[in-house]
């Protein structure tokens, strides 16, 4: 398995569906509630998929059939497939990485602990705190500064297998162009170094250019890109 299937295997299960299952060469994933892509998609994990299962998961559930094709590199036969049967191409991702001795540093601003009430209350996303958040299974630091009382900057890390997830990086608008999002990466890259991961791995979408600059500016480059295929509608029945 090369190193990007990794990354994506892991960041599976870091960022877990509430409904899963293996089934014909995909990752079949389904989180009533959950606008998020990544835990409404199917994933390509082994072989060559099968298409058609993975529509049939969708469509009994009346939803839109959405692929996740990831790593792009590895599955380019797939996604022309998809391409002529319809499928539209969207929200192009980049997948970042860096050795976390390269981003860590002092921060000693940063506190990071377990899933709090103040950090859950700062994310402020109840669908995914509630069906994500508290099903992530692996350990995880839920980093944040604090300024004037409330939680101004976070974000968290999802370690395991020697990686090191980013994921719900924020600023509230009135505390940005401080640091602070550079902060958080230090620190949790120090905090991830110490549970044992050695890599850092992000997404960031394509168009996302001040996050891109942010990310390169500590260390990150270029991993692989993924984007999803979307199936909407199907054809009305020929009477």
């Amino acid at each position: 398995m090369t190193r990007a299937a990794l990354i994506e295997e892991h960041a599976a299960s870091a960022w877990p569906a509430v409904h899963s299952t293996r089934d014909e060469g995909w990752l079949l994933r389904h989180s009533p509630g959950v606008g998020k892509r990544r835990n409404n998609s199917a994933l390509p994990v082994a072989g060559t998929p099968a298409i058609d299962t993975a529509e049939q998961y969708y469509r009994s559930r009346d939803l839109p059939v959405v692929v996740q094709i990831s790593p792009a590199e590895d599955h380019t036969a797939l996604d022309e497939t998809l391409a002529g049967l319809g499928y539209r191409h969207d929200a192009p991702t980049l997948v970042l990485t860096a050795p976390t001795a390269t981003v860590s540093g002092p921060a000693p601003e940063v506190e990071i602990t377990g899933l709090t009430p103040d950090w859950r209350e700062a994310y402020g996303n109840a669908a995914v705190s509630t069906h994500v958040l508290d099903r992530i299974e692996r350990p995880a630091g839920f980093a944040s500064i604090t300024v004037d009382d409330r939680i101004a900057a976070l974000g968290l890390f999802v370690v395991g297998d020697g990686l090191a997830g980013v994921f719900c990086m924020a600023t509230s608008p009135r505390y940005r162009r401080r640091g602070h999002a550079a902060a958080i990466l230090r620190a949790g890259a120090a905090w991830s170094a110490a549970q044992g991961s050695d890599l850092l791995y992000l997404q960031v979408e394509e168009d996302n250019f001040p996050a891109r600059r942010l990310y390169e500016g500590v260390g990150f480059t270029f991993s692989h890109g993924y984007h999803y295929r979307v199936r909407d509608s199907w054809p009305e029945p020929v009477a």
